[in-house]
This record gives structure tokens, C-alpha cells and sequence, in this order.
């Protein structure tokens, strides 16, 4: 159980946690309506909620490339999955042994998001993450022939383009759980500037506002904010690259990660700005930050319904703050 300021520990930085209680009219846990509407106890919170039919791929489809880190080419294949399996991943050449995508998988790295089940490991799995929730996708199997998912261009739109390619179906007789933000919530680090906040959500799904803040280092303040739907996140946050500093590129490789990578498969800024390498848009840090988000609050496997707003927030904070929303609603079903 979380107080309502609850001291964590992730990569050994302690984190801030704030909960706002709900009032008792706000109490209600989230469930299925026969209409398709979620239930909540909260009227406000209600309207902007719709659980619609569990949706997979049409057909399989694949994506083949390089991991960043271990530069080990990985074909990554997405297949329809049934009602109710979720996200999960199935490491082939292991045998076919299974990862459910899942917040309790997620396991600690750095500037990535990487899981494991009964010491099997998949990692950076928040690009395809991120982009299958983005287009309503719930139920997949995503079968992969070595650990690290493909860097690509250190964006989501491969996996977009794949996800197009395959098609969409929505699965008879289902419906989707999502995830509501039901009050607001704060996680913050207690050493350094980063925050996340989510609050009830006022569009029907997730809205994010991302602020990009690194005093003294050439990547320039910027701020990008969308209410994520299919077609916004195709065309302005799909798109959107990794990005480091020059010299965080060069220890990475003095230590042996990254080996493959180049100036073309990333953004990274040198003294004058991106390195060999033009932005799609001026805001591009802070789109690809946007994307990050997406991709690690569907940890929980669940359509996620809640407004974020987020400055320097990495893969720590919102997993944090991913488990704070889980565990005020797991405390608002005991309620009852």
C-alpha cells in the first residue's frame, strides 16, 4: 500500500511519490459495462471513457534490424493473438520461451526498457510497445530471434508501417479493461529535475505534454503536447528518433555497446547541434520522449486513459508512475 508520500528506489535514485485521495463519490473501481462504458464512480472521469472491442493483427507481419546495444540482428515477426492473451513476447531462439508484457516483468536499465519471466529477457521493448498501443492493438504475439528488439531508426514508424501493413481486426464478444487515471498523482525524483504527473483524463484516451529541459547542453528547450490517437501519433510522433549527447555516445562505445550504430541511426548532438543528421521537427526530443511514454504506461498490457505531464522523465519515472495509478486503483477495488 501507498501512503500518500511514499519514498522508492529505482537505479538507486529515491523517487517522491504524491497521491491525491479520491472523495468517497470517487471510489468506484473500474469495470465493464454492458454498454461498453467503464464504470469508474466517477461521472466526470466516465464520459470521457469507452471500452471498446479487444482488437489484434489481421496477419502476421515483419521487422528486421539491428539492436543499439548489442548489435545483433533480430527479426522480430507480430502475429495475431486471441481474446484476452495481451502483449507477449516469444523468444524463438530460446525455444519459444514466453514474456508477457507486463509491469512486473520490467526489470532495471539504463535508457531502456527491458523485461523478463523466469530468466528470460527481452530488451528496448518500448518502441513496439508504444506503437501498438498508439493503434489499439491488444492482443499480440511478438516472436523474436535474439533478446534486443531492432534499433532501426530509433523510432516507432517500422513497426507503425508493419502494424498498417497487417491490418486491424477487432476480436467478436470482447472488450477492453482500460486503465483510468481516477486523481492526480506526482512522481518526481528527489535528486535531479525529473516529474511525471497524471491526472483523470479529459479526452477520450491518454493526452501527454513532455517539456525538454537540459541546461547547458545544446539540445534547445522544447515542448510538444498531443491527445494520442491513431492518426496523430502516425503522423507526428511515430516518426520521432532516439536522440544522446555526443559524449554519451562515445562512452557507450568505449565500453563496448553501440558498436554498429552510427550518426545515421540516431540523433546525436555535438557542440553545434545533430551530428551528420537533419530533425523531422524542431520539437523531435521531445515528440521521441512523448513516444517513450506511450510505450511504457501499456506495461500494464491495457489501454491507458489519463492526462501526463512530464519534464525529463525517463523510463524509471514512468514505469513509477505507471505503478502508482496500479496501485491506487488496486486500493479502490479493495474498497468495495
Amino acid at each position: 500500500m501507498l501512503d500518500d508520500e511514499t519514498v522508492l528506489v529505482s537505479l538507486g535514485l529515491p523517487l517522491t511519490v504524491k497521491l491525491v485521495c479520491l472523495s468517497p463519490m470517487g471510489r468506484g473501481a473500474v469495470s465493464e459495462a454492458a454498454n461498453g462504458a467503464a464504470y469508474t464512480g466517477n461521472q466526470a472521469v466516465e464520459k470521457q471513457v469507452n471500452c471498446r472491442p479487444q482488437q489484434t493483427l489481421c496477419r502476421p507481419v515483419q521487422v528486421v534490424g539491428r539492436g543499439y546495444w548489442s548489435g545483433v540482428e533480430n527479426r522480430v515477426e507480430l502475429r495475431p493473438a486471441s481474446a484476452d492473451s495481451g502483449i507477449f513476447f516469444v523468444r524463438e531462439d530460446l525455444g519459444g520461451a514466453c514474456v508477457p508484457v507486463s509491469l512486473s516483468n520490467r526489470i532495471e536499465a539504463a535508457k531502456r526498457t527491458n523485461l523478463q519471466a523466469d530468466g528470460v529477457t527481452v530488451e528496448m521493448v518500448e518502441h513496439v510497445l508504444s506503437a501498438l498501443a498508439a493503434l489499439g492493438v491488444d492482443c499480440c504475439k511478438i516472436c523474436l530471434t535474439a533478446a534486443e528488439l531492432p534499433g532501426l531508426d530509433g523510432s516507432a514508424d517500422a513497426y507503425v508501417d508493419a502494424i498498417d501493413q497487417a491490418g486491424i481486426e477487432s476480436l467478436d464478444g470482447t472488450v477492453t479493461n482500460p486503465l483510468v487515471v481516477q486523481a492526480p498523482i506526482t512522481v518526481s525524483a528527489v535528486l535531479g529535475d525529473g516529474v511525471i504527473e497524471v491526472a483523470p483524463p479529459t479526452t477520450s484516451g491518454l493526452r501527454v505534454q513532455y517539456s525538454v529541459e537540459y541546461p547547458g547542453s545544446p539540445i534547445p528547450p522544447q515542448q510538444y503536447e498531443v491527445a494520442i490517437t491513431p492518426q496523430r501519433y502516425r503522423e507526428e510522433v511515430a516518426a520521432a528518433r532516439t536522440f544522446l549527447l555526443e559524449e554519451e555516445a562515445r562512452k557507450l562505445q568505449d565500453n563496448g555497446v553501440g558498436l554498429t550504430v552510427t550518426t545515421q541511426d540516431l540523433i546525436v548532438y555535438g557542440e553545434n547541434g545533430p551530428i551528420e543528421n537533419k530533425l523531422r521537427w524542431p520539437n523531435e526530443c521531445a515528440r521521441h520522449k512523448v513516444l517513450d511514454i506511450v510505450g511504457d504506461l501499456f506495461l500494464s498490457g491495457r489501454p491507458f486513459f489519463g492526462d501526463v505531464v512530464a519534464r525529463r522523465s525517463g523510463h524509471c519515472l514512468n514505469a513509477n508512475v505507471l505503478a502508482a495509478v496500479l496501485e491506487a486503483e488496486s486500493q479502490m477495488s479493495g474498497m468495495h
